[in-house]
C-alpha cells in the first residue's frame, strides 16, 4: 500500500484493534534490552502492518517499533528519502499489559522524509483521529462500522484544574512545581488525544518517531502548539534536526530533549516555566 486513503486506513485500524482485543485479558509479554515492555499483540500487529505496508522493492517502506532493529542501513535511508509508514502497534505496552486504558495505535505516512498524514486509534475508547490531506476525521465506534465525521480540535483552558500527562523519564527524573495534577502513564497516543479533545491541559513528552508520528500529522492541522524544552517548534519534518537519525546509535529515532504540547503557546510556556528537566534526559 502506497497511498493515503481515509477509508482504507479505518479498515486498517479496526483490524489492528480486534487484534489487541484478542489478547488484551491476558497478554503474553517479554521484556526488551532496554528494559520496555513488548507483548505478543505488538508482534503480531506489526506483523499484520508489514504485510500491507511493506514493499521496499516498490520504494515502500516500513518503520515500526518491534522490527526496525532488524533493518540494514541502505533500508532505512531508503525510507527517509522515498515512502515509509511509520507505525507504532501498541503505543503504551505497559498500561496495556497491566489492563489500563491508556493505549492506542498509531499509523503515519512519511514521504520524502516528511510526515503527511496520520491516524491514531483508542480500541478501549473505540475512537480514532485520522487526517485526509488538510482534513481531520473522527470515528466513534471504530469496531462497529461507525462514520468519519469532521473534528473540530477542543483544548482545555489554562487552569489549576487541568490534567497534565507526563512521560516516564520526566516523571522519574523531572520536576513539576505547578499545581495542575499529573499522570504518568507511559501513552503518547492516548496523551495526545487528550489534549486534542480537551481531556487534558498538557502533554509532556520523551518519546521516538513511532510513537509520535501520527500524532504530529494532527497536530500540524490542529492549530495547538508543541515545542521542545529548548525552544524549538515540533515539525513533520523528520530529517530537520529534531530526530536523532544516528542509525548506529542507542537514541537513534528518539525525538531530541523533552517537547511540551498543549493548545497555546501561553499553556506551552506555562508547563516549561514551572518544570525542572535535568539535562541528561533532554
Amino acid at each position: 500500500m502506497k497511498n493515503w486513503d481515509k477509508n482504507e486506513i479505518l479498515l486498517l485500524l479496526r483490524e489492528c484493534g480486534r487484534i489487541a482485543m484478542q489478547y488484551y485479558d491476558n497478554p503474553p509479554l517479554e521484556i526488551k534490552a532496554d528494559k520496555s515492555v513488548v507483548t505478543a499483540a505488538d508482534k503480531a500487529i506489526e506483523k499484520y502492518l508489514g504485510a500491507v505496508f511493506d514493499r521496499p522493492q516498490d520504494g515502500v517502506y516500513l518503520i515500526g517499533e518491534e522490527t526496525v532493529s532488524t533493518r540494514s542501513r541502505e533500508y532505512l535511508e531508503g525510507a527517509l528519502q522515498g515512502t515509509a509508514w511509520i507505525v507504532d502497534p501498541i503505543d503504551g505496552t505497559a498500561p496495556y499489559s497491566a489492563h489500563f486504558p491508556a493505549w492506542g495505535i498509531s499509523v503515519a505516512l512519511m514521504q520524502n522524509g516528511i510526515i503527511t498524514e496520520g491516524a491514531v486509534y483508542l480500541p478501549p475508547q473505540n475512537e480514532c483521529l485520522l487526517t485526509e490531506e488538510e482534513a481531520v476525521f473522527r470515528c466513534c465506534n471504530v469496531d462497529g462500522c461507525g462514520r468519519l465525521e469532521p473534528f473540530e480540535f477542543e483544548g482545555h483552558p489554562l487552569t489549576v484544574d487541568g490534567i497534565i500527562s507526563i512521560s516516564q523519564l520526566g516523571a522519574k527524573y523531572g520536576k513539576f512545581n505547578m499545581p495542575n495534577q499529573v499522570f504518568a502513564w507511559s501513552g503518547c497516543v492516548a496523551s495526545f488525544y487528550g489534549v486534542f479533545t480537551g481531556r487534558l491541559l498538557a502533554y509532556v513528552a520523551s518519546v521516538k518517531i513511532w510513537d509520535i508520528a501520527a500524532s504530529l500529522a494532527l497536530l500540524q492541522r490542529s492549530g495547538m502548539v508543541g515545542r521542545s524544552t529548548d525552544g524549538e517548534e515540533l515539525t513533520c519534518k523528520v530529517c530537520d534536526g529534531q530526530f536523532d537519525l544516528d542509525f548506529e546509535g542507542k537514541h537513534c529515532w528518539k525525538l531530541k530533549g523533552m517537547a511540551v504540547v498543549a493548545p497555546s503557546r501561553e499553556a506551552v510556556d506555562y508547563v516549561i516555566k514551572y518544570s525542572e528537566i535535568p539535562d541528561n534526559i533532554k
